[in-house]
């Protein structure tokens, strides 16, 4: 029973994190919002200009879409570790530029929030209900399609 409780939890928690991400970066908060967040990317100093756009521009959108995925629950095993591999580039991302001793904004959500080693932490916890979505999503996927056991003659 927990375990079903912890699994909504999780996709609550985890889609309505990567909705409201990608939506504070969108023009539907702000119309410069996805300006300054290529800004935020270009602070990370480790893409080229035509990387910056791309992600500046995308990276938002996908966000939205994968949260929207994980509260819906369709195939949720792909999204939970597409989820879970993406925040792990992130915390990656984010560990390189502070290692660097660059003073970049997370973009995160939104501007105005520098990468510490508390912007690390936090989102590496947001990684724990991605990587537990993950999990448990593959794990109910191969029980439904193993064949039934058939009980000892």
């Amino acid at each position: 029973m927990w375990i079903k409780v912890l699994h909504w939890a999780s996709r609550v928690f985890l889609g309505g994190i990567f909705i409201y991400a990608g939506y504070t970066k969108t023009t539907l908060a702000d119309p410069l919002a996805p300006l300054l967040f290529q800004m935020a990317v270009d602070g990370y100093q480790l893409l080229p200009v035509w990387g910056v756009k791309v992600v500046g521009n995308g990276l938002p959108w996908l966000e939205i879409v994968l949260g929207v995925m994980i509260l819906i629950g369709w195939q949720l095993r792909y999204f939970a570790t597409f989820c879970a591999a993406l925040l792990g580039a992130f915390i990656a991302m984010m560990g390189i530029t502070y290692a660097r001793g660059i003073e970049a904004s997370c973009g995160c959500f939104g501007l105005g929030e520098v990468i510490t080693p508390m912007t690390l932490a936090r989102d590496t916890l947001f990684l724990l209900p991605a990587v537990f979505l993950a999990v448990h999503a593959w794990k109910e996927s191969r029980q439904a399609s193993a064949p039934p056991v058939q009980p000892a003659a």
